[in-house]
């Protein structure tokens, strides 16, 4: 479990878990403490998973004014007037009255 145990080592420092519940939770997959590895996995987890909901509540936050802000400060946008299509089969020159 050697080498179990030293990808839970860093996998838990990678996602920013202090560094002695790492070394716990890495000392314990080597003693075949599995449960309590997975515990201090699925607690990380749990953490960062709770972070990423509170960034994207701040996210949010952030979308919600400055659409309202769009919808105060913008004034309604005129597009210009489209100009008349010549009529099908008008080339011009000589002949265009012809159909």
């Amino acid at each position: 479990m050697g080498e179990l145990s030293d990808d839970l080592g860093r996998c838990l420092e990678t996602a920013q878990c202090d560094a002695a519940l790492a070394a716990r939770a890495a000392c314990a997959c080597e003693e075949g403490r599995l449960r309590e590895a997975k515990r201090v996995l699925l607690n990380q987890r749990q953490q960062l998973l709770d972070d990423v909901h509170n960034k994207q509540r701040s996210i949010d936050e952030i979308d919600h004014v400055l659409h309202r802000m769009g919808r105060v400060d913008t004034p309604p946008v005129a597009r210009p007037a489209a100009r008349p299509a010549p009529p099908r089969g008008a080339r011009g020159g000589e002949g265009a009255d012809h159909v």
